[in-house]
């Protein structure tokens, strides 16, 4: 495995050293006279990432309300993008579009004042998009691209991303954006919820299951962890599951010392569901960041378990960090490898506790 991702990491290298080659070359650019419309480009965001960047149509609009906002960007997030976070248009597109695809979207966007483009190290198929798009200017954090003019990359390093987006629109010409995150609601969520959560009892939510292998506990750390909380806490605990992972988290509340104040949704997890849990929380646990980006939106308090970067370093924790002053952090302890499951129990329980007690229980 090793060797194939270093075999993978050495072609992208090639792939995009090509593209820069045939594509990425300084071009003359229509000035922005009419004020036409910001394009972001999110076909690689996940739940997460758009979590982050909800707020920017709401302030384009806000100080510039001439403008139109597009966002590209796939089919699971377009709902977000075009039902809750304002935007003007959404254009879904598949996740690996060929070239002839990105030929007909960047002339289906047509005269673009700012296209957006906020990926480290873009790959040769998105050097090939921005060149092929009429753009009046075009914003990345990848200084080392010609064809990127609003060079965003050296000005945000180790800023967290939310502040990489109002730099942008400080480049924009707008200053000051409100940064607070938009977190979906419906009223029939609320009704749903009110089924089968506590009205008398404090509920906090726990999300074991991040994105990708080393981000996801085990059973046996999940019941650990649970038996910590339970043990310490005087709240139940809603414990979060993607879809397909029903079966193991009811083996987990089978596994509890107080399986009486471990919750489990009776829905199919859904991203309504998701919102409305942890929006009735009085605090969440998570190790994914998507979570803890919602709870940040909520102002409810994080405690968030993160991986520490390989090689040393904090940028990935820097950039993606629980968005709010009090949070509490703990890391895992595994140098070699990226592994959630080496946090360390005794210091999870100290953390919880403290947690509690200062956040989620804070004295009067």
């Amino acid at each position: 495995m090793a060797l194939i991702n270093k075999l993978q990491r050495a072609r992208d290298v090639v792939r995009r050293q090509l593209g820069r080659w045939l594509f990425d070359r300084t071009r003359e650019r229509p000035a922005d006279e009419d004020k036409s419309k910001v394009v972001l480009l999110r076909w690689d965001a996940k739940l997460g990432d758009s979590i982050v960047s909800s707020w920017v149509a709401r302030e384009i609009h806000k100080a510039q309300p001439e403008r139109e906002v597009w966002v590209v960007t796939t089919s699971g997030m377009a709902p977000l993008f075009r039902d809750y976070f304002g935007v003007d248009r959404v254009i879904e597109i598949a996740k690996r579009p060929s070239y002839g695809e990105l030929k007909q979207l960047a002339h289906r966007l047509g005269r673009v004042s700012y296209l957006v483009h906020l990926s480290k190290l873009l790959k040769m198929k998105d050097i090939y998009f921005l060149n092929q798009v009429d753009a009046c200017h075009v914003a990345g954090i990848d200084d080392a691209l010609t064809c990127i003019d609003i060079k965003l990359g050296a000005r945000t390093a180790g800023r967290h991303f939310a502040d990489k987006f109002a730099e942008l629109l400080l480049a924009m010409g707008i200053t000051s954006p409100d940064t607070r995150y938009i977190i979906p609601a419906r009223p029939e969520w609320d009704v749903a919820l009110a089924q089968w959560w506590p009205a008398d009892q404090a509920v906090i939510a726990f999300n074991p299951y991040g994105n990708g292998r080393a981000r996801r506990l085990r059973p046996a750390s999940i019941i650990a962890m649970l038996n910590i909380m339970l043990a310490r806490g005087a709240q139940s605990i809603c414990l979060l599951f993607p879809p397909g992972l029903a079966q193991e988290a009811m083996a987990c509340k089978a596994s509890v010392t107080d399986p009486s104040r471990l919750l489990l949704s009776p829905e199919s997890p859904s991203l309504g569901g998701l919102f409305t849990q942890i929006r009735h929380s009085v605090g969440l646990v998570s190790v994914d960041t998507a979570t803890v980006h919602i709870a940040a939106g909520l102002s409810v308090p994080v405690l968030g378990l993160y991986n520490p970067d390989l090689g040393g370093g904090s940028e990935n924790f820097d950039e993606w960090h629980p968005n709010q002053p009090d949070a509490t952090v703990l890391f895992s302890t595994a140098s070699e490898m990226q592994d959630i499951n080496s946090l360390d129990m005794q210091a999870f329980e100290h953390s919880f506790t403290t947690w509690v007690a200062s956040s989620v229980n804070p004295p009067h």
